[in-house]
């Protein structure tokens, strides 16, 4: 005699069932909100730290990190890698303060903006064509370009420039209201672009083929997907942010120079990683990445508060980032274990 087994419908399910459902969705999938209230707490001890100004402080610093973040946790998501983000957000607003200062001078700050987004977007072109057409390893490719487009700047402005057009240094520099709370526009900026990066994840085909790609990619073949232009695209969008976190990052330093965003890139990783998105592809949440960076920039904040040495402060970013993909790896157990 065959038993027949019965499926508990959540809504009449036991408290304790709903509790391990929450904390086993939270481990696997939400950890970083965890440990946002974590940081939040440590703070409350640090005086200036939870004040609506430092906060807005906290989240003008993650413009740029969450530019280059989002752009990776895009490309992630397809499974593939790219490291060229790095140098992409120097050397496209080098391009376009060089055509505003020496190659066409008095060029129209709004024209600079859209040339350093062209310039984001011809590299990502570059690495998705070489890396999909030409069956490049994206990695490889993306690792040459990140070494030739930092010499490219090097050569172009070995002295840096301080001169910036104040028109193109506006979207980092300028704060909104009056008094003592003062909005930045870069704040508001990386907020809204998370928000359509969730939208855009969430419910239109662009998003969930890119998902698709990273879970299965042959069969999101077969299913019909164009997924070489979908890859193309999402290398496209990568370097497009991360242009536009450069143009950020000169209106905070109010100049640009070879060394802008040296070494970024394992801050960026740290925050995909920290935020759940699988190394591998096709697992991620925007929220999750938007957590992370709010993490990392409000932990950086907090270091400087406390008069943390520098040297230091590599340190615990190096720690973070190897304390990222423990956890990562310990996700995936888990993630492993309950689903059986």
């Amino acid at each position: 005699m065959s038993r027949k087994i019965e499926k508990r419908n959540p809504q009449t399910s036991t408290p304790k069932e709903r509790w391990t459902r929450f904390y086993r969705e939270v481990l696997t999938e939400h950890f970083i909100w965890p440990m946002v209230v974590l940081m939040v707490l440590i703070g409350a001890g640090v005086p200036g730290f939870l004040t609506a100004g430092n906060w807005l402080n906290v989240l003008w610093g993650a413009a740029s990190l969450g530019c280059l973040a989002l752009g990776l946790y895009f490309v992630l998501m397809t499974g593939r890698m790219d490291l060229s983000i790095e140098s992409t957000l120097v050397f496209a607003p080098t391009i376009a303060v060089l055509f505003m200062n020496n190659w066409i001078p008095g060029l129209n700050p709004l024209l600079g903006i859209l040339i350093a987004l062209g310039v984001g977007a011809l590299v990502g072109l570059f690495v998705g064509v070489l890396s999909n057409y030409a069956n490049v390893n994206p990695f490889l490719v993306t690792l040459g370009l990140l070494l030739a487009l930092r010499g490219l700047v090097v050569f172009l402005i070995p002295e840096g420039v301080y001169d910036v057009s104040e028109g193109f240094t506006a979207l980092g520099r300028t704060r909104l209201g009056e008094g003592d709370i003062k909005v930045p526009v870069a704040a508001i900026v990386i907020i809204l672009i998370f928000v359509l990066a969730y939208l855009v994840m969430r419910y239109t085909f662009f998003g969930k083929a890119i998902s698709a790609i990273g879970n299965n990619e042959q069969a999101t073949r077969v299913a019909g997907v164009n997924v070489n232009f979908i890859v193309v695209s999402v290398f496209v969008v990568a370097g497009v942010l991360a242009a536009l976190g450069g143009i950020i990052e000169v209106g905070r330093l109010n100049s640009v120079d070879a060394s802008m965003g040296e070494g970024r890139i394992l801050l960026v990783f740290a925050a995909v990683a920290l935020g759940g998105t699988a190394l591998t592809g096709g697992r991620g949440r925007v929220t999750g990445v938007f957590g992370a960076v709010i993490v990392l920039s409000g932990i950086t904040n907090l270091m400087n508060l406390v008069g943390f040495p520098t040297a230091l402060q590599q340190v615990m970013f190096g720690v973070i980032l190897l304390s990222a993909i423990l956890l990562s790896s310990l996700q995936d157990s888990l993630r492993k274990r309950w689903n059986k």
